[in-house]
């Protein structure tokens, strides 16, 4: 079931017209969080594949002076690494731009960005099915929102003991909290 979600929406994103402007309603939405304004340190993502772009609200956080974050791939594990320069990235694992500095502790990052292929309501999430995503969330105690376009919202996701809900999901149009996530 997950593989045909991840293909149906795969699918759609592909194709998708409204990345920036869908992007900007996210990051409004994101900006005006009170869970989230206190925060000073933030893992992103680079996005990729028309993937929601946050990388604007990245930017405007390193200005107020906060810790940004971005991931580097080593092995089969996600390292959290300060952001100085997006101009200091350099391709890594499956093309993706990366982090060349200083790793930074997962128990101490306040949020997690947290790019998917899906999410459903209790905060499940179909990625790319390599896992990357469920171990690194087992190490952080942050906060954990998922972001994603309308589309990505599906109904109900099978899942697993190894899989991490987040707890919040933004998307253009909506905040779904998470029942038992940390905004509940």
């Amino acid at each position: 079931m997950k593989e045909r979600i991840r293909k149906n929406i795969l699918d759609i994103r592909d194709s998708y017209n409204k990345v920036e402007e869908d992007s900007n309603k996210i990051i409004q939405k994101i900006k005006n969080l009170p869970l989230v304004l206190d925060k000073n340190s933030f893992l992103f993502y680079y996005p990729h594949k028309n993937e929601v772009n946050l990388l604007p609200l990245l930017n405007e956080f390193q200005k107020l002076g906060k810790t940004v974050l971005l991931p580097k791939v080593e092995g089969n594990f996600i390292i959290p690494i300060i952001v100085k320069d997006l101009q200091d990235l350099k391709k890594g694992k499956f093309s993706i731009p990366e982090p060349q500095g200083e790793v930074y502790p997962e128990e101490k990052i306040d949020v997690v960005f947290v790019p998917a292929v899906a999410f459903d309501r209790n905060g499940y999430r179909v990625g790319y099915g390599k896992g990357y995503y469920d171990r690194f969330l087992k190490l952080t105690k942050g906060i954990k929102i998922g972001v994603a376009y309308d589309f990505q919202i599906v109904d109900k996701i099978p899942f697993e003991d190894h899989d991490v809900p987040v707890d919040l999901v933004i998307t253009p149009t909506q905040i779904i909290t998470v029942k038992g996530g940390k905004d509940d």
